[in-house]
């Protein structure tokens, strides 16, 4: 019995195995050394057991540790070894990602100074962007398929996509921002493929130089091509206004000093995102009304002589708020955009007939895409309240 357990237990210790001892084959005195030998060994390998397990205890805890820290290699290596208990707040993080996603970069230490707050980053999925697209087209035209292409009275640019983008006539130059050339450059960086007649180095101004020629040609081939290429490329239209709400922000804090004004307009930009599940309401306004940073978008006040603006910027300093709720906080926005649009028109009259329109779009603001309450159908059957601006 001795010599079994002697060939067997240094084999799980991973020595080398003793031979087993064949009985009567040694003296009286060999047996008695064999006993003394076998009662050293027995207490030697419990003595190294148990160093064993004290050194390896702390050794144990202290790699457990680090992978908990770091969550890096370690980990994996120990789920080869040992099988992992399930960890819940890890399940829980791998939950399906929100419709769209609001990255938040971290705040430095001197956050106090406005140039080191963090601005929110937007990731919006390509499926998102199409509905996004979907309901800014219907705020635009009532989902209408002949008004992807339009042009409107009292104007004297072209309107075009889901976002009316502003096309100038040839040898027109007028006080806005045109935005369709810069749609079908940022299109054909993303290998999208135009028209043969606008694939060119440079975008061509708009050949139609009146609202009545354009008109003359609403079902000309080249009108039709141009109308089927902007219903084809909702998505990426629709990625276009969002990299343009996202370089608003740069746009806006290069045109303000460093001074509480800055501070103020991070702040509530910031409420704004995390307010709007899909970033529409300001995806929508930047491309509605623009960034509030163009010079020459602003009208002079007749009262003060100042010259104001109604872009995002102008927005976001009308907001004081301090509230997380989301309702109240798209409530606020939709408020002070309002106020901007009602204030542009008391200094643009000739604006007024756009009121209704403005304000109707703006009320869409307040409630998820998704509400059924925010579609244009419902807001043309409800009555529109309207209130003066102060």
């Amino acid at each position: 019995m001795g010599g079994d357990f002697i060939g067997r237990w240094p084999a799980r210790s991973g020595r080398r195995t003793a031979r087993q001892a064949r009985p009567g084959a040694y003296s009286a005195k060999a047996l008695a050394c064999g006993s003394w030998l076998l009662s050293c060994v027995i207490v030697a390998g419990m003595a190294t057991q148990t160093a064993l397990a004290e050194t390896a205890a702390p050794a144990a805890t202290r790699v457990a540790d680090n992978e908990k820290e770091q969550d890096g290699p370690g980990a994996a290596q120990a789920s080869r070894t040992q099988k992992p208990k399930p960890d819940l707040r890890q399940n829980e993080v791998q939950k399906p990602a929100p419709e769209a996603a609001v990255q938040m970069p971290e705040a430095r230490k001197s956050s106090h100074d406005a140039k080191d707050l963090p601005v929110p980053q937007f990731v919006l999925p390509d499926d998102l962007a199409k509905k996004i697209g979907q309901k800014i087209w219907l705020n635009e035209t009532g989902g209408k398929r002949d008004a992807i292409t339009s042009w409107n009275a009292n104007e004297e640019f072209a309107s075009l996509g889901i976002g009316h983008f502003i096309w100038f006539p040839v040898g027109k130059w007028l006080p806005f921002e045109e935005s369709f050339p810069a749609l079908l450059e940022s299109m054909r960086k993303k290998n999208v493929r135009l028209p043969a007649w606008l694939d060119q180095t440079q975008i061509p101004a708009n050949p139609w130089t009146s609202r009545a020629e354009f008109r003359k040609n609403a079902n000309s081939p080249r009108m039709n091509e141009l109308r089927q290429f902007l219903l084809d490329t909702v998505a990426e239209q629709t990625q276009f206004m969002m990299a343009r709400a996202q370089g608003a922000m740069e746009k806006i804090l290069k045109t303000t000093p460093e001074s509480p004004e800055r501070e103020h307009i991070v702040i509530q930009f910031t409420r704004v995102v995390r307010a709007s599940e899909n970033f529409y309401p300001l995806i929508d306004y930047i491309n509605f009304k623009g960034e509030g940073t163009n010079p020459n978008e602003a009208a002079v006040n007749r009262k003060t002589g100042r010259r104001q603006g109604w872009g995002l910027k102008q927005v976001l300093l009308k907001m004081n708020g301090d509230t997380s709720d989301p309702k109240a906080v798209r409530a606020e926005f939709a408020d002070a955009a309002q106020f901007v649009l009602q204030q542009r028109i008391r200094n643009l009259p000739s604006n007024r007939v756009f009121e209704v329109g403005w304000l109707r779009r703006i009320a869409t603001y307040r409630r998820p895409i998704a509400d059924p309450e925010s579609s244009p159908e419902r807001a043309l059957r409800k009555p529109l309240q309207v209130t003066s601006a102060q």
